[in-house]
């Protein structure tokens, strides 16, 4: 699929009713569409603020962007956005970039797991096994994705590993896959000892390779992020998001 590239059914954006079309087109999986949301939804804690994963990145990209912030139209979410791909994709860093570019609300789904379950996830790993965290997963996941406030939200790069997960991701939401190659994120790792895979850089490959049919399965918008930044990344998802009716102006503003 090319870079940018939307699933059969996202091309058309609303229709002449103002509805928005199911991004795959397939009549079994129900979407999500809220209204603008009154009430609260995943703890505030979850969205964005110091120490979360991506914000580093996301401030400096748009720090680094030629652009003011404050020029940009503020825009609303029709449906939670989910962005799924191999760690060293981007995920945080793009999901909030455009969150803060855009007045979105974002969340991080490792983040806001570990804060509910009072422990970290190697933590649960270590503890209880890989069945039992994803077992968790898959129920923060849905947590998150029913919130009455749609949000743009980065998954752990073992998300699609269940089929559920793949399931639920059409179910509540618009997913995007941001591809990346292993090597491609080992380059941009510097730390390694955070994401310890990189040292083997062999099984890095392996399991990108293996994953990369699963994310392609769950994706509704592919976007390749090979030597491109993360504003670049993170306009070409807004792009798509607006093709797709996905990413709209905000109610107050389009009147």
């Amino acid at each position: 699929m090319a870079t940018g590239a939307l699933r059969s059914g996202c091309e058309g954006g609303a229709g002449a009713d103002g509805r928005v079309p199911s991004p795959k087109g397939r009549g079994k999986r129900k979407r999500k569409r809220p209204n603008k949301p009154q009430g609260k939804g995943p703890s505030s804690a979850a969205r964005g603020g110091r120490g979360d994963p991506g914000a580093a990145e996301a401030n400096a990209a748009a720090a680094k962007d030629g652009r003011s912030s404050a020029l940009e139209q503020p825009l609303e979410l029709a449906q939670p956005v989910f962005f799924v791909g191999f760690m060293g994709a981007g995920k945080t860093s793009v999901s909030r970039y455009i969150a803060r570019r855009w007045k979105l609300s974002a969340i991080d789904l490792d983040t806001y797991l570990e804060r509910r379950e009072g422990r970290v996830i190697r933590d649960i790993f270590a503890e209880d096994g890989e069945e039992a965290f994803r077992a968790i997963e898959a129920d923060v996941l849905r947590e998150v994705g029913r919130s009455p406030n749609p949000s743009l939200v980065s998954c752990g790069g073992g998300v699609v590993e269940r089929p559920q997960n793949r399931s639920a991701l059409g179910e509540l939401g618009t997913v995007v896959y941001l591809r990346v190659s292993a090597d491609e994120a080992a380059s941009r790792i510097s730390n390694k000892s955070s994401r310890p895979l990189f040292n083997d850089i062999e099984s890095a490959r392996a399991l990108c390779e293996r994953r990369g049919p699963l994310y392609d399965e769950a994706a509704d918008i592919v976007v390749d992020t090979a030597g491109k930044s993360v504003g670049q990344i993170g306009h070409e998802v807004v792009r798509a998001l607006k093709r797709c009716g996905v990413l709209r102006a905000c109610k107050e503003d389009a009147s």
